[in-house]
């Protein structure tokens, strides 16, 4: 767009428009039609191009348009293949968004998100092909009243520019779309994992009228790993979300402590049974203990535990989820040797297996353990979706 320099009745002066002036008789410049159009129209363009709806009567919509086109990442240059972008991520210490429920008494209740969280998710560029990673600060919202006894998903997805939360009905095993992206209060196909473009922050549940809907959070990361040093004796979570299929943990202490047995376990609220077989290499049988992950027994539950001061140990432990029944299924393998000896004698191994159920303090705080006397212990947590 230029001045209408071609025009020679538009009366420019000095390539730009003037003022009449009465007192020399001077003229003032005219604006073609053609001109006037165009203006409007590029005008118009832009604040098309920002997703908005142009209005006569709003005068900031322009500064709007070229604030949206920007966050956009219109110059492609910056933008990436929707398969390089990283995965959605809540930026809490846990990886998870606060949600607050609240029972309604003519429905399933509703839930509500807090201000001042920020976020990162991918944003479209090219409808399907490319896009690019933005960081925002959520905003407070609530949703609309849900029904009772059902199953809701609350998703986040970047729209005409803006954060924008939905709830959407689904099951934890839906399939993501082929956009990547769920449907605003669609009636089903909301569970899907976390897109890079669409993010799943809570399952949940409505029951009764009135009563108040049970939220099981998501753990948005783009690395879905947590790891930890411990000392001392004291507890840890390990986050855990509907959508992990599988979880993997690492636990080991290749620094005993030189005066105390560490002991790394799971507390004992939850565990169903299960059992555990102890092995050594001097041994003529091996001890099988039927209801060794049980309650009832003097170690329920166990991660590791040294039989002697300066045993080292590690123990891999891994899990199966079943979230419809709130249970999962956990398979442990220990290794244990001391330090100061250099044949195989003192060598133990222990196998076991348990049951969990999983309470909602287990989606919402972590999956609770307990650790005593640990001197530099180290913990990695993998969830495997």
């Amino acid at each position: 767009m230029d001045y209408p320099k071609s025009v020679p009745s538009a009366g420019l002066v000095n390539g730009k428009f003037v003022d009449e002036n009465p007192l020399t008789g001077t003229p003032g410049s005219l604006i073609p039609a053609d001109w006037g159009n165009g203006v409007t129209q590029e005008i118009l363009s832009v604040i098309k191009a920002g997703d908005l709806t142009p209005d006569e009567k709003k005068y900031d919509q322009l500064l709007q348009a070229i604030q949206s086109v920007t966050a956009k990442g219109w110059n492609q240059d910056l933008a990436l293949p929707l398969t390089a972008l990283p995965l959605p991520t809540v930026a809490t210490a846990d990886g998870r968004l606060p949600i607050t429920p609240a029972g309604v008494s003519t429905s399933g209740g509703r839930v509500s998100v807090p201000a001042g969280v920020y976020v990162s998710i991918g944003q479209e560029v090219l409808a399907g092909q490319l896009g690019r990673s933005r960081t925002f600060q959520t905003s407070a919202w609530s949703s609309a009243d849900l029904l009772p006894s059902s199953a809701y998903f609350l998703r986040a997805q970047v729209i005409g520019g803006v954060l924008t939360f939905y709830m959407q009905r689904g099951t934890i095993y839906d399939v993501a779309p082929e956009s990547l992206k769920g449907t605003a209060n669609g009636a089903s196909g909301g569970g899907f994992q976390s897109s890079v473009l669409d993010m799943c922050l809570a399952w949940v549940v409505t029951g009764a009228p009135g009563s108040v809907p049970v939220v099981r959070s998501i753990y948005n990361r783009a690395r879905l790993v947590w790891t930890q040093t411990v000392n001392g004796t004291g507890a840890v979570f390990l986050p855990l979300d509907p959508h992990a299929r599988a979880a993997r943990l690492v636990a080991g202490n290749p620094t005993p402590s030189p005066t105390a047995v560490t002991s790394v376990a799971f507390p004992s609220t939850g565990w169903v049974g299960g059992n555990y077989s102890l092995m050594n290499p001097i041994s003529t049988g091996i001890g099988s203990h039927a209801a060794g992950w049980n309650p009832a027994t003097p170690y329920p539950c166990t991660i590791f535990t040294n039989n002697i001061v300066n045993d080292v140990t590690v123990s891999t432990l891994m899990a199966s989820f079943d979230h419809t029944q709130l249970r999962s299924l956990w398979q442990s393998y220990q290794a244990e040797h001391n330090l100061a000896q250099t044949v195989a004698d003192s060598d133990e191994l222990l196998l076991s297996m348990g049951i969990k159920s999983h309470p909602v303090t287990d989606y919402s705080v972590g999956i609770a353990i307990n650790f005593a006397d640990a001197v530099n212990v180290q913990l990695t947590w993998e969830l495997i979706r």
